[in-house]
C-alpha cells in the first residue's frame, strides 16, 4: 500500500502543498542568517485537523492557505492512510504528537473527536487555563512524553495566561541510524564558511569506503545528496548551494511553485560520490501565530473565529496559541530529531577522490519515500553552535 500512497495524485500535491507552506512559516518566523528545524508535516497536520472543526471564513482561511482539496472525505481518508503508514513499520522510529488543547469551559463535539482520532492519530484533551501552571504543565508533560523526553518543556512558566481559549501543540520525534554510518575515526575539523567574513572550524564526518547518490539541479542552483536511514524509507537530502553563500535564492525557490519534492528522488539515480559532512545539532523554537497571519489565516487567532465545528458557537473558540518545537542531531551513527529514495552505492575498498564537501549553508530535508511527505527540514547556517 504504501508505494500507492505515495504516487497518489491527491497525496503527491498534499506533499508538495505541505512542503510549500512549511517553508514560507519558516522563512517569515526565522531569519536567513539562523540555524532552524521544522516539521512542515507536523504542522500541516495540526491545522488540517483544526480544519475539520472550522467554518465559514475560518475554514475558506485555512483551506486556501493549506490548499486543501475540495473533498473534505478525500482529505480524511487520505490523512487516515497515511497515518497508519507512518506508524507501520518497524525500521522507522517516528512519532508525531498533535493535539488541541480547548479550555474546559467548552463541549467538544463528538463526532469531531472521532474524526482527529481515526484520521490523524491526534487527541484533544481539555484544560483548566483558570490553573494556568497546571494547564502548562500537563502539556509540557504530554509533548516530553510524545517525544521520548526530547523536548522537556515547551511552554516556559508564565508563557499561558489564564484567559487562554484554546493552543494547538505539535511535536516531533524522529531516531534512525544511516543505512551505513561514517566512520567515527575519520572525523576530524575542518573549516565550514558561515559567511564571507566568517569562518568556522566544526567536526566534519567522512566514509571513504562509501558513495553517497548526488546531483546537481541547475533549476534550484544546488547539489542535492541523498543518505538513507536504515531500511531506506526514510532518506536525508543534503541541498547544498552551487554558490557558497546562496542560501537565500535557494529557499527562495522551495517555495515557488517551480520546485516539485518528487525531484528529490532524482538525486538517487544520479552519480555516487563520496561526503563530508559536518556533524549537527539544532534546536528551534516557533511561535507560529504571526506568520499563519502573513499567509492569511487570521480569524483563527481571532476572537470571532468560527470553530463551532470542535464545539460551542460560532464566537465562543479560538486559538490563542501555535507553538512548535523541533531538535535534531546529525551525527556517524544517524539522526535523532524531535520536533526525512536513495539508494547507498556499492562499499568499495578503495579510498576515493575529490570528495562532494558541504562547507557553507545548506538546506536538509527529512523524506519519508511511503507517503512522500518531508517530515522534518531545516537550514544549517553554523553548525559550531
Amino acid at each position: 500500500m504504501s508505494s500507492d500512497i505515495a504516487k497518489t495524485p491527491g497525496v503527491k500535491a498534499l506533499a508538495k502543498n505541505f512542503h510549500k507552506f512549511g517553508t514560507e512559516l519558516i522563512l517569515k518566523s526565522k531569519g536567513p542568517e539562523e540555524n532552524a528545524v521544522f516539521s512542515s508535516y507536523s504542522i500541516s497536520n495540526v491545522l488540517c485537523m483544526t480544519s475539520l472543526g472550522a467554518k465559514g471564513d475560518t475554514y475558506e482561511q485555512l483551506k486556501h492557505a493549506l490548499n486543501l482539496p475540495e473533498d473534505v472525505e478525500s482529505l480524511k481518508s487520505t490523512y487516515s492512510d497515511i497515518t497508519s503508514l507512518t506508524k507501520s513499520d518497524e525500521n522507522v522510529c517516528l512519532e508525531v504528537a498533535n493535539s488541541i488543547f480547548p479550555s474546559n469551559k467548552l463541549k467538544v463535539c463528538d463526532e469531531y473527536l472521532e474524526d482527529v482520532v481515526k484520521c490523524f492519530g491526534s487527541e484533544v484533551q481539555s484544560l483548566d487555563y483558570t490553573k494556568n501552571e497546571e494547564a502548562r504543565n500537563s502539556i509540557n508533560e504530554w509533548v516530553s512524553k510524545n517525544t521520548n523526553d526530547k523536548i522537556p518543556e515547551l511552554f516556559e512558566k508564565g508563557t499561558i495566561e489564564v484567559d487562554t481559549s484554546n493552543i494547538l501543540v505539535n511535536a516531533i520525534y524522529f531516531k534512525n541510524d544511516w543505512a551505513s554510518k561514517f566512520d567515527p575515526t575519520l572525523t576530524t575539523e575542518k573549516e565550514f564558511h558561515v559567511t564571507p567574513d566568517k569562518i568556522v572550524t566544526v567536526p566534519t564526518m567522512f566514509a571513504p569506503k562509501l558513495k553517497f547518490a548526488t546531483k546537481s539541479v541547475d533549476l534550484l542552483k544546488c547539489t542535492i545528496a541523498a543518505i538513507p536511514f536504515k531500511g531506506e524509507r526514510i532518506v536525508m537530502y543534503l541541498l547544498v548551494p552551487k554558490e557558497p553563500f546562496g542560501l537565500p535564492e535557494l529557499e527562495a525557490k522551495l517555495v515557488s511553485e517551480e520546485f516539485d519534492p518528487t525531484i528529490l528522488e532524482k538525486a538517487s539515480n544520479s552519480v555516487h560520490s563520496l561526503i563530508q559532512l559536518p556533524k549537527f545539532k539544532l534546536e528551534s523554537t516557533h511561535d507560529l501565530v504571526e506568520a499563519c497571519n502573513s499567509l492569511g489565516i487570521e480569524d483563527l487567532f481571532d476572537p470571532k473565529a468560527d470553530l463551532s465545528g470542535i464545539g460551542g458557537e460560532p464566537g465562543g473558540l479560538f486559538v490563542s496559541k501555535i507553538v512548535q518545537k523541533a531538535v535534531i542531531e546529525v551525527s556517524e551513527e544517524g539522526s535523532e530529531a524531535a520536533s526525512a529514495s536513495g539508494i547507498i552505492a556499492v562499499v568499495e575498498s578503495a579510498i576515493f577522490s575529490d570528495p562532494f564537501v558541504v562547507d557553507h549553508p545548506f538546506v536538509f530535508m527529512i523524506k519519508d519515500k511511503a507517503t512522500g511527505m518531508i517530515l522534518m527540514s531545516g537550514r544549517v547556517v553554523d553548525p559550531s553552535l
